[in-house]
């Protein structure tokens, strides 16, 4: 029961985020949509923060879901021109979800550790990709490789988040810097 509440309420506040912006809905608004008392909701001890949180390991889950036939797709010479292809479906699925997601990178730090155990992973598994399209040409540093390219992204997002860009802007935002992350490495001297 306390489940199909907790749910509910992910449920009811995802629509609401969307429909009015996270500002503009408090948790009597939450509880009201879900046809439940202020108290009941609050017995579930999640604060708006964690409900925003939970929306979002629900989308990166939803992605995660995708992905198979998402990078099936994709075709390309290189692993930059694969990556290009596969971020600019990112920030299409991630544009669909604007409001969440530029809520996402503005209150990510307000969530417990809890979160970003549940979120990191999901990251993960969003690079897995990336990062076998930079193994399979042999390139160096993959891990630190994909961590740059994620923060890439989310410079990118920038684009979509404030200026209202569209995907293939905020993949232009970041090109030439992310063409970086994926240069052999330099022989050291």
């Amino acid at each position: 029961m306390k489940d199909d509440l907790r749910l509910e309420v992910i449920q009811a506040a995802r629509a609401l985020f969307l429909e009015k912006g996270y500002d503009a809905v408090g948790m009597r608004e939450i509880a009201q949509a879900v046809g439940r008392q202020p108290t009941q909701v609050y017995r579930l001890e999640l604060s708006k923060s964690d409900i925003l949180a939970e929306i979002i390991v629900a989308l990166n889950q939803e992605q995660i879901q995708k992905l198979p036939g998402m990078v099936a797709r994709i075709k390309g010479k290189t692993a930059l021109e694969r990556s290009c292809k596969y971020l600019e479906k990112l920030y299409r699925s991630d544009i669909d979800y604007l409001p969440i997601r530029a809520l996402g990178a503005a209150y990510g730090w307000t969530w417990s550790s809890k979160y970003e155990a549940l979120i990191l992973p999901q990251v993960l598994q969003l690079l897995q990709p990336i990062a076998d399209w930079m193994q399979a040409e042999s390139l160096s540093d993959i891990p630190a490789r994909c961590y740059a390219v994620w923060s890439l992204y989310y410079v990118g997002f920038r684009r979509a988040a404030v200026h209202g860009g569209s995907a293939s802007e905020c993949l232009a935002e970041i090109r030439p810097s992310l063409a970086l992350a994926f240069a052999p490495a330099a022989p050291v001297a």
